[in-house]
């Protein structure tokens, strides 16, 4: 009986993925960024792989943090904050050494000072991300709640029940220049944990090639 049930039994239509957009990308897939000079060199003319997905959550919303790697070190972040353009937010990693070459210490200490007003300028434009620094920064966030899920929440909502599974809660500061386009982001963990980001919004079509894995 089950010979002849599995004989007629109508086939279930074999699903093929397709991956046109960054935001679609999943764990293992390659992307590659175009040659333009808008773009640092850690970025241009590079083929990555997604190696992780995390979710940021703030309060009215939650976007993917997708993480690329090459043949080197470098990690690159791809994120999609809600903006009228549609743009992609790339984003690199700064390190303590970064931070001390591109600004005064004392003027990056203000972003932390109440009421978060902090305008830093950038005291040197001889570094290997001067495409990514703006002129001028001004500062949009102090001391916004949110939190950084490991898990990535795309096709549903990050827990919002005290009962369930929190992502890492932060503290977000962050200035913006060049029109609103150019960004430090920093995050402030509970234990002390802090990333800084520079970032900039940029067109989608800056990735020039999307390959799903396996492929």
């Amino acid at each position: 009986m089950s010979f002849f049930k599995s004989l007629f039994s109508k086939k279930q239509p074999i699903t093929t993925r397709t991956l046109t957009k960054p935001q679609d990308l999943q764990i293992n897939d390659i992307f590659t960024f175009g040659d333009s000079f808008a773009l640092p060199q850690a970025m241009r003319k590079q083929q990555l792989q997604v190696i992780d997905i995390k979710t940021l959550e703030f309060k009215h919303e939650h976007y993917p943090q997708i993480i690329g790697q090459g043949s080197g070190p470098q990690l690159v972040y791809l994120s999609f904050p809600i903006n009228p353009q549609q743009l992609v937010k790339f984003s690199l990693l700064l390190t303590r050494n970064d931070v001390e070459n591109l600004f005064d210490l004392d003027a990056f200490s203000e972003i932390f000072e109440e009421p978060g007003n902090a305008r830093l300028k950038p005291h040197t434009n001889n570094h290997h991300y001067a495409d990514m620094i703006a002129d001028e920064y001004i500062q949009q966030d102090f001391m916004t709640t949110g939190y950084k899920h490991q898990e990535d929440y795309r096709t549903t909502t990050p827990p919002q029940d005290n009962a369930q599974k929190h992502g890492r809660e932060f503290e977000f500061y962050s200035l913006s220049g060049g029109k609103e386009k150019r960004f430090i982001d920093i995050f402030i963990f509970e234990n002390g944990d802090t990333d800084i980001y520079l970032s900039f919004l940029r067109p989608a079509n800056e990735i020039s090639e999307l390959w799903i894995k396996g492929e």
